[in-house]
């Protein structure tokens, strides 16, 4: 249920109450047709803004203030949202999948489109090109802590995304190198993998990269393994 503050300083707390049936992460264009009936819609959405009880993460789209609402936005979704198409995906996906311990703070994404970078007031998000053909494989829908779904790589595309964005290509690996980024860097245990990962997916996915000299190495050896 919503939960206003009293200092809004607002002259009700109605916008408020309408503004809260909406998704705490929304653009420009959701705001304007919510603040419609006021004279000056630009101007209530700069006093929302001056006020903090809305936060612009980049020009035209915004999140709401917890602090002023009975719900928090959510990273993932903003990730989705503030750049696309894309997914969540290296080790934010892997953290989610509990690959690996350490929840990560700035979100890496994948992308059709071109690189790009934004840091927010609500934290860093990172966009990486990747190729067409590549890009739709290993998508799925996950759900954020208030049920609402985003786009997210499973597991084994997250960490076929690592090696592609982290390693030449032009390089030879063997199978110590893979093991070594695994366990030491990564440190995703052994059994880790084999309670999360698909060997029908990786088997899958292998098609696919057979120009991509690391990533073909890490489905080897996770053929191996599991």
């Amino acid at each position: 249920m919503l939960q206003l503050m009293s200092h809004t300083g607002l002259k009700n707390d109605f916008l408020l109450k309408r503004l809260g049936k909406l998704q705490p992460e929304l653009d420009y264009q959701s705001l304007i047709a919510e603040l419609s009936g006021y004279s000056h819609p630009r101007r209530k959405i700069k006093e929302l803004q001056t006020k903090s009880i809305i936060i612009r993460v980049k020009k035209g789209f915004y999140v709401f203030n917890p602090d002023y609402f009975g719900r928090n936005y959510s990273r993932e979704i903003v990730a989705n949202l503030l750049y696309g198409p894309s997914y969540i995906s290296l080790e934010g996906a892997l953290a989610y999948h509990k690959l690996i311990p350490e929840r990560v703070e700035n979100l890496t994404c994948v992308t059709s489109q071109k690189n790009k970078n934004f840091s927010t007031p609500i934290g860093n998000y990172s966009y990486s090109h990747i190729a067409s053909k590549l890009y739709p494989l290993g998508i799925t829908r996950a759900k954020s802590a208030d049920d609402r779904s985003f786009l997210i790589a499973i597991p084994e595309k997250a960490l076929l995304d690592y090696f592609h964005f982290n390693f030449s290509n032009s390089e030879k690996p063997q199978k110590k190198d893979i093991e070594d980024i695994l366990i030491n860097d990564l440190r995703i245990e052994t059994q880790t993998m084999i309670n999360i990962l698909s060997i029908e997916k990786i088997i899958k996915l292998k098609s696919y990269y057979k120009n991509r000299n690391w990533c073909i190495r890490l489905l080897e050896y996770l053929e191996e393994i599991l």
